[in-house]
């Protein structure tokens, strides 16, 4: 517990703003998403998306991907994939099917950025982009760029950073815009709810539209991802909570301007009948699209 405390006052100290933010969405939630509102307007949307992706980072992913798709069609929504080059390779049949359907595929990086740890009996992450030299970023994700195209033969218009909430500062952000907007990219989803409510749903820093992951109704700042509620709960959100959070944001915004944008392993969430309940709800409160519609559509 003190060490928590004590991890929790550091990140504060380097991202005061960030820490701020935190503050405000528990003591004036409402004024706060009043903000995100004039936000929304202002980037020039007038109603609610919704945007489902799935990072496919492990090869557990490629057995459950086919069967995810298929269930988020069912409940009317057109899944986004983000692969890691090398695992589009190794389950280039699988995502070859499902690129077929039209689903949209984002650049992910080239590298594995996991791997099972045999003494833990599960994966581990690895190869974060924030340790890296640029050089060996900017490799990575013009590897990736090849990968999909030689694999899927269509070209990427988006990208995903590899754990993302650890590349997401202002150099490291004006570092990834501009090498997307050189590649003739569109748009990337790299960055956690916090800029959500600063900068906006959707903002464009140099060239290239920006879409911030979503938090939850009661955690506007918190990241609600399949990791945390279905495949290692104990963190402070559990199965209930991916429905109430999610579900809740929407219903909060409902009506008016804003973007639900939240991603999910395939591995996590196949067979589990809560994670598709909460799809379906916010299917029918926000209008499914993938990415590149929503660019289309703002431009």
């Amino acid at each position: 517990m003190i060490r928590a405390a004590i991890d929790r006052v550091g990140r504060a100290a380097a991202n005061p703003a960030q820490a701020g933010f935190h503050l405000w969405s528990r003591l004036h939630r409402d004024s706060l998403f009043r903000r995100y509102r004039q936000r929304a307007l202002a980037a020039g949307l007038r109603r609610l998306f919704l945007i489902v992706s799935f990072d496919c980072d492990t090869e557990e992913d490629i057995r459950a991907a086919g069967e995810v798709q298929r269930r988020m069609r069912e409940c009317g929504i057109p899944p986004c994939f983000a692969v890691p080059g090398e695992l589009l390779a190794e389950g280039a049949d699988t995502y070859r099917r499902i690129a077929a359907t039209g689903a949209e595929f984002l650049n992910h990086g080239n590298r594995r950025h996991t791997y099972f740890d045999t003494d833990a009996g599960a994966y581990r992450s690895c190869f974060f982009y924030d340790q890296q030299p640029l050089a060996t970023i900017e490799d990575d994700i013009v590897a990736g760029d090849r990968a999909i195209r030689t694999v899927l033969g269509t070209a990427p218009q988006g990208f995903r950073t590899p754990h993302f909430g650890t590349f997401q500062n202002r150099a490291q952000l004006r570092f990834l815009h501009a090498l997307l907007r050189r590649l003739g990219y569109r748009f990337s989803s790299s960055t956690s709810p916090f800029f959500a409510f600063s900068r906006g749903p959707v903002f464009d820093a140099l060239g290239v539209k920006e879409f911030p992951v979503s938090g939850g109704g009661t955690r506007a700042l918190t990241i609600i991802d399949s990791w945390g509620c279905f495949a290692s709960p104990g963190h402070g959100l559990d199965v209930d909570d991916y429905f109430n959070e999610t579900v809740g944001l929407a219903r909060r915004l409902a009506g008016g301007p804003g973007i639900l944008n939240y991603y999910a392993d395939p591995s996590h969430v196949a067979g589990r009948p809560e994670f598709f309940a909460a799809m379906a709800e916010l299917a029918r409160l926000a209008e499914p699209v993938t990415f590149a519609h929503l660019v289309s559509e703002l431009q």
